[in-house]
C-alpha cells in the first residue's frame, strides 16, 4: 500500500511540474486579421458586374395645358466596379434614362456615372450601402409647346443613391437600387429618380 501510494504521489507531482510547460509551449492566441486596402492590381481586390432594368422617373415635371405628357419610362443600367474593403468601394456605370413625353414632343437619354460606395456587408455576398458621385449626361429635348426649351444639352450633375444586394451564391447576387440624379438639359438641369432590381456578379 505503500509503495502504491508513494507511486501515485510521484505522478501527481509530475503532472503538476510539466501542465505549466505544456501550457507555456503553446503559441499565444493570434488577433484577427485586419481590413487592410486592397488595390484591384492586389490578391484580394473583389472586382463586380451586372446589370439593372427598372421604372426612371422626371422629377417636377410640368405638362403645357392641351399636351400629352409622360413623366416615366424604363431605365437600363451596367455597371461594374469594386471593393477596397469591407466597407469602401467604387463603381463606374452606363445607363439610359428612356424616354419622356411631354409639350408635344419627347426628351431622351442616357449617361455615364462614377460613384463612391459605403456600406455594410452582411454574410458572404450580400450588403446594404450608400452611393454618391457625379453623372455625365447627355439629354435630347423636342417639343411644339411655345416657350418651350428644346434642343441637345450635355454636362455634369451630381448623383446619389442606396442599394442592398442579397447573395444567392458566393458570386452571385440580387439587387435593388434607388438613385437620383441631376442631368444636363436645355435651359437647366433636372432631376431624375430610378428604382431598379438587377444581377451582380462578383469576381473572387
Amino acid at each position: 500500500m505503500k509503495s502504491s501510494s508513494l507511486a501515485v504521489t510521484v505522478a501527481l507531482a509530475a503532472t503538476a511540474f510539466t501542465a505549466p510547460a505544456v501550457a507555456q509551449s503553446q503559441p499565444p492566441p493570434q488577433p484577427a486579421p485586419a481590413d487592410t486596402w486592397r488595390m484591384p492590381y492586389e490578391r484580394g481586390f473583389w472586382g463586380h458586374a451586372g446589370v439593372s432594368f427598372g421604372q426612371s422617373k422626371l422629377l417636377d415635371e410640368s405638362c403645357p395645358a392641351g399636351f400629352a405628357c409622360d413623366d416615366k419610362d424604363q431605365a437600363f443600367r451596367a455597371f461594374a466596379g469594386g471593393r477596397f474593403n469591407n466597407i469602401f468601394g467604387l463603381e463606374f456605370g452606363a445607363m439610359n434614362f428612356g424616354k419622356f413625353q411631354g409639350g408635344g414632343g419627347e426628351i431622351d437619354g442616357w449617361g455615364g456615372d462614377i460613384a463612391v460606395l459605403l456600406g455594410i456587408p452582411i454574410g458572404a455576398n450580400s450588403a446594404i450601402f450608400g452611393k454618391a458621385g457625379v453623372i455625365y449626361a447627355r439629354t435630347e429635348v423636342s417639343a411644339a409647346a411655345p416657350g418651350a426649351a428644346t434642343g441637345k444639352e450635355r454636362g455634369w450633375g451630381g448623383r446619389y443613391g442606396i442599394a442592398g444586394q442579397l447573395g444567392l451564391t458566393k458570386e452571385w447576387a440580387l439587387r435593388a437600387d434607388y438613385d437620383r440624379y441631376e442631368i444636363a438639359a436645355p435651359g437647366d438641369h433636372r432631376d431624375l429618380e430610378t428604382l431598379m432590381l438587377g444581377v451582380q456578379y462578383t469576381f473572387r
